[in-house]
């Protein structure tokens, strides 16, 4: 069988970008079969396009071709690459930190700078501002229909020169009355927010299911939440609109409202700038 190819994506589904990758995978080999991850991954943010990653290539069979674009460098010096994990699946994506939490976790053996002689589709050679169709949709295609053996589509470079997203080692700060941390990302559907704390760590550091928390939430250094909240199983174990607190299915502590929108109700964003202190 060939390879699935998975397609992530800033581009959301409101135009036809997303339909012309799938048509030039489908133009190079009909039989390959494309399946979507997410197309609506924060624009311009290859930090939180690695952390989709890491939550989704190891559901996947071996040998699984990913496409994350998310390239606000499309265009620029910046490289086109495919790595291959050490799992066996393959992620083509620009080096700009998508792979930041894959070249930790499982690892990956090595990357390639694609050749932009055989990585380009060729009826597209004008426009440099399309490379999630025109090279890593193309590139893709190309591995998983086996026309173009993976060695030779680029040179290899050190796995050491991958660029890491900086949030990654932004590591919580632990100490005896509480955590500190950010708010690595939410979910814009529910209106969940998942912090950078691990659900293990919080437990080490003391913290049980049932515990109340004093919690701080501070956007740029300006309180904009501040409640206690209760650190439970999951949503049902509070009335339906408060606020809980919880160990996340990516495995990291995360905040929501029970059949609510923490995110709506209380005004919250996530990213660097938005700083989370937790108390028991």
């Amino acid at each position: 069988m060939k390879p699935m190819i998975v397609l992530q994506t800033d581009f959301s589904e409101t135009w036809g970008a997303v339909a012309s990758m799938k048509g030039v995978i489908k133009k190079v080999d009909r039989e390959l079969e494309i399946q979507d991850l997410c197309h609506n991954i924060k624009k311009f943010d290859p930090f939180e396009a690695s952390l989709s990653l890491a939550r989704t290539v190891p559901y996947w069979p071996e040998g699984t071709v990913f496409v994350s674009v998310v390239d606000p460098g499309v265009g620029t010096e910046r490289k086109a690459c495919l790595a291959k994990l050490k799992t066996g699946s393959y992620v083509i994506t620009p080096d700009n930190g998508t792979l930041t939490h894959l070249k930790h976790d499982p690892g990956i053996h090595h990357v390639r700078e694609l050749d932009p002689k055989l990585c380009r589709y060729p009826e597209n050679e004008e426009v440099s501002v399309f490379h999630g169709r025109d090279v890593f949709a193309y590139t893709a295609a190309l591995l998983a229909s086996g026309i173009i053996p993976e060695e030779n589509l680029g040179k290899k470079y050190p796995v050491s020169e991958i660029v890491e997203c900086e949030e990654y080692h932004r590591n919580p700060v632990f100490d005896k009355t509480h955590v500190k941390g950010f708010l690595m990302t939410g979910l814009e559907h529910f209106g969940g927010v998942e912090t950078n704390i691990l659900n293990a760590d919080f437990e080490k550091a003391g913290f049980t299911e049932g515990d109340l928390c004093h919690v701080r939430i501070y956007h740029n250094d300006f309180p904009v939440f501040e409640k206690e909240v209760l650190y439970a199983k999951s949503f049902g174990f509070v009335k339906k609109g408060d606020p809980v607190l919880y160990k996340g299915s990516g495995r990291y502590i995360s905040l929501d409202c029970n059949e609510g929108s923490f995110m709506k109700t209380y005004a919250v964003g996530f990213g660097i700038d938005w700083e989370v202190e937790i108390w028991k």
